[in-house]
């Protein structure tokens, strides 16, 4: 089976844009799923992002449209890196994924 693949997405918030994404993958690892975490900078960068099964922005860069994928808004991590409703709304999303599509 392959990982479960987040991206996180930010711009010019480079450094945070890194901890969210290290932070996210720990926590992940820990709470036993099997993720690939990666960060994604727009800041002058027009690329799509990853391939991913969920896409974390710290901006409003994508739209579901554009990358295939469920979007979340994780701006409130710009100022709490563990705030409460955010990580609820990416573990539902996770949960929801796991249980109908990936197959463990």
């Amino acid at each position: 089976m392959s990982k479960y693949r987040i991206c996180v997405i930010g711009g010019w918030c480079g450094n945070r844009l890194v901890m969210v994404a290290e932070h996210l993958d720990e926590l992940l690892q820990k709470a036993g799923f099997p993720c690939q975490v990666k960060s994604h900078s727009v800041w002058e960068n027009f690329n799509q992002p990853p391939t991913s099964n969920l896409i974390l922005q710290l901006l409003p860069a994508f739209t579901e449209a554009e990358t295939g994928c469920p979007i979340i808004n994780v701006r409130p991590f710009l100022i709490d890196i563990d705030h409460p409703q955010t990580m609820e709304k990416i573990f539902t999303q996770i949960n929801h994924d796991y249980s109908t599509v990936i197959q463990l």
